[in-house]
């Protein structure tokens, strides 16, 4: 993915079989992916060379944009400080963080492998905890974390869109640039982009499945420690409001035709089925 060796154009389908072997060893790379402090994939060989190298291909596949241009060091942060806010929150949500997995490395379709935000409420539920204050107090935490992620990882993303604004100007001035260093420049803009709008449909996930869980314990086990995490809810829902206006992915000023991401590259979660309360 890193390497400007090979033209960037679009190759021709896999053969059915092909297809099928990478998919199924992508999804066997996925499921066994270690995972490092704050939920970070772990610094190895797997997560840092061999499933960015199968996501890569795959979105290949889905004619997705993908660069081959190695990553700057702004580029690489922002990556690893929306993890924890792309993946589901609970590390006992496993079915979820798989395919939240496959999404975040590109090796599954990012819309059919969207996890579903009630696996946090769920997953939370059937906890065993010595004291009924304790799931409150868990979902607490689990908030003010989120949110004290959020506006580093903002000023992370306004510096990486900066650049990409000097990257856009660049191609339109720059006439020696060849086909191949051109569409890997638009197809970074269109994979950092893409990154801030996951991370910003994460959140809003976060969201969802604290408040399916608050609504869920308020019933099952009334304490007042729910006061506590209601409040912390709306104090996450105002950070989101503030996400949106901090990490606003603006069309750069004098528009060159750069390439987005198909429409169904970016995640729509399907409508909960429960009841959401909302205060």
């Amino acid at each position: 993915m890193e390497g400007l060796g090979m033209p960037l154009a679009r190759p021709s389908r896999l053969p059915a079989p092909a297809r099928l072997a990478l998919a199924a060893a992508a999804l066997l790379l996925a499921a066994c992916a270690p995972q490092g402090d704050l939920g970070r994939p772990a610094p190895n060989v797997l997560n840092d060379e061999i499933m960015p190298w199968a996501g890569g291909h795959a979105a290949r596949l889905r004619d997705e944009p993908v660069s081959g241009y190695a990553f700057t060091d702004a580029e690489r942060e922002m990556r690893q400080m929306g993890y924890g806010l792309m993946m589901p929150t609970h590390p006992l949500d496993r079915w979820n963080q798989f395919w939240a997995e496959l999404r975040r490395t590109r090796i599954g379709d990012p819309v059919r492998y969207d996890p579903d935000p009630r696996g946090y409420c769920r997953t939370l539920e059937r906890e065993a905890y010595r004291s009924s204050r304790a799931r409150f107090i868990r979902m607490t935490d689990d908030m003010r974390a989120d949110r004290q992620r959020i506006r580093p990882f903002c000023e992370k993303a306004r510096e990486v869109l900066e650049a990409d604004r000097v990257r856009e100007g660049a191609l339109g001035y720059i006439p020696t640039l060849t086909p191949v260093q051109v569409r890997s420049a638009r197809d970074r803009i269109a994979e950092n982009r893409t990154i801030i709008a996951w991370v910003r449909h994460g959140l809003r996930q976060h969201a969802d499945a604290y408040r399916c869980a608050l609504n869920t314990q308020i019933v099952a086990t009334p304490e007042h420690d729910a006061v506590m995490a209601e409040r912390e809810l709306r104090g996450l829902e105002e950070d989101i409001r503030e996400f949106d206006r901090l990490c606003a992915v603006l069309p750069a000023r004098g528009s060159i035709g750069v390439e987005q991401a198909p429409p169904r590259y970016y995640p729509r979660s399907p409508p909960p089925e429960e009841v959401i309360i909302s205060k």
